[in-house]
C-alpha cells in the first residue's frame, strides 16, 4: 500500500491533411467554454461538439473526439475521430482527481469501474464500491482489460505520462473510446479545476459545470483579494525526500502559483520548470534551513520519522518552530489521501489553507486538508 502511495505522490508531483470543415452554426472560431485550461477546447456544431485535447502528456499528439447528440449526422470529414454519444450513460475513470467532477455534477451512479478502489475517499462512491456497483480494475494504467471489456463503458477517461504502458488503441478498436484527461498538465490552479467542464460536456451538463466552476473561481479570487500584499511574505519550502532524492515543485508550476497567491515567497520561484524538480541533498540544504514554513515533507507522519531519516533536520528553523505542514494525514476511509482526490477540483480550499498557514492572524479559517506535522 505504501509503495503504491509513493508512486501516486511522485506522479502527482511529478494530421497531415486538413479534413473538410463542417459547417458552423452561429459560432465564429472556438467556444469560450474553457477560460483557464490550456490543454482542452471545444467547438460546437449542429447536433455535435468537437472536443480537442491538446498535448495531454509530454510529446503527445493532439486528440479530437466527436461528442454526438442523437440523432445528429456526423460529416464524413470527421470519421477519423472517435464518436461518443452524449450524454454518456456509463464510464470508467483512472484517477481519483477525476472523481470530484462526478460528485459535483451528481453523476456518481454512472461510474462503473475504477483502478485500485481503495484509494477512493468520497463516501458516496465508497458505498457504491461496497455495493459492488464499481468494479475493481487493477492499478493505475495497468487496467484489467478482460474486466474492462466486460463492462464496456461508453467512455474511458484516463491520463498518460507518455511513457507508461497502455492498450488504448486496442480498447478503441473494441468500441471503447479513450479520452485523455490532461488536468495534471495545467500550470494554474484554476486551469486544473476547470477540467470539471470536460465531464459537463460528457453528461450534457455544460451549464451546471460552468456554474459550479464559477463559484470555485469566485471563492479563489475572493481569498486572493483578502491577502494584504504589504505584509511580509514568509519563505516557503515545499517538497519531500523519497529514497535519496528530493522532489520539489518547479518555479512555474501550479503549486508555486498557489504559494504566491496565498501570500508566500516560494524558495524556488526563480526556477523555470512547470512540473516537479529532482534535487540532491546539497541543493536542498542550501535553502531549507532558511525556510519559515515547510510544506509537504513527504510520507512522514511525525517529526520523529523525519529525524530518523534526516538527523540534520533537528537544526532547521521549521523543526524548532513546528511550522511543518502536511496533507498526508487527512485520509479517506480506504486510506487514500483526500488532498490527492479533491485538491485539483477545489483550489479555493487549498488557497484558504495556505493563507491560514502563511498569515494566521489574517485568516482564522479551519484547515481543510493540511495539518501540523506532530
Amino acid at each position: 500500500m505504501k509503495k503504491n502511495l509513493l508512486v501516486i505522490i511522485i506522479i502527482w508531483i511529478a494530421s497531415c491533411q486538413q479534413p473538410e470543415k463542417p459547417k458552423r452554426t452561429g459560432l465564429q472560431k472556438q467556444d469560450s467554454y474553457f477560460k483557464y485550461a490550456r490543454h482542452v477546447s471545444v467547438q460546437t456544431f449542429d447536433g455535435f461538439k468537437l472536443l480537442h485535447i491538446i498535448k495531454a502528456y509530454p510529446g503527445a499528439p493532439d486528440y479530437k473526439y466527436v461528442l454526438k447528440q442523437k440523432p445528429a449526422r456526423i460529416p464524413d470529414s470527421l470519421s477519423q475521430w472517435p464518436v461518443i454519444e452524449v450524454p454518456v450513460k456509463t464510464l470508467v475513470v483512472t484517477s481519483t482527481t477525476h472523481l470530484p467532477a462526478l460528485v459535483m455534477l451528481h453523476e456518481t451512479g454512472k461510474l462503473i469501474g475504477f483502478p485500485h478502489t481503495n484509494y477512493i475517499s468520497n463516501t458516496e462512491l465508497r458505498q457504491r464500491v461496497a455495493d459492488g456497483q464499481i468494479t475493481e480494475l487493477g492499478l493505475g494504467r495497468r487496467l484489467n482489460t478482460e474486466k474492462l471489456l466486460a463492462l464496456h463503458p461508453d467512455v474511458l477517461v484516463c491520463f498518460s505520462s507518455g511513457s507508461d504502458p497502455n492498450n488504448d488503441l486496442f480498447l478503441q478498436n473494441k468500441g471503447i473510446p479513450v479520452i485523455y484527461n490532461a488536468d495534471w498538465m495545467e500550470q494554474t490552479p484554476l486551469g486544473r479545476a476547470e477540467w470539471l467542464k470536460l465531464f459537463g460536456l460528457l453528461f450534457q451538463k455544460e451549464r451546471a459545470a460552468d456554474s459550479i466552476f464559477n463559484l470555485i473561481e469566485s471563492r479563489y479570487n475572493r481569498i486572493k483579494r483578502q491577502i494584504d500584499s504589504t505584509l511580509p511574505k514568509p519563505l516557503i519550502f515545499q517538497g519531500g525526500i523519497f529514497g535519496d532524492k528530493w522532489f520539489v515543485p518547479g518555479g512555474k508550476s501550479y503549486a508555486a502559483q498557489l504559494i504566491k497567491d496565498a501570500g508566500g515567497q516560494y524558495m524556488w520561484e526563480e526556477d523555470q520548470h512547470t512540473g516537479s524538480v529532482t534535487l540532491n541533498f546539497e541543493n536542498v540544504f542550501l535553502k531549507l534551513p532558511k525556510a519559515d514554513i515547510w510544506l509537504n515533507p513527504g510520507l512522514y507522519h511525525t517529526k520523529s520519522e523525519i529525524l530518523n531519516a534526516l538527523p540534520a533536520a533537528k537544526d532547521l528553523k521549521t523543526f524548532k518552530t513546528g511550522r511543518i505542514y502536511t496533507y498526508s494525514l487527512t485520509k479517506g476511509t480506504g486510506g487514500g489521501i483526500l488532498y490527492f482526490e479533491e485538491s485539483n477540483a477545489h483550489p479555493d480550499r487549498v488557497l484558504s489553507d495556505l493563507f491560514q498557514i502563511f498569515h494566521p492572524n489574517q485568516n482564522k479559517s479551519k484547515l481543510y486538508y493540511y495539518k501540523v506535522l506532530p
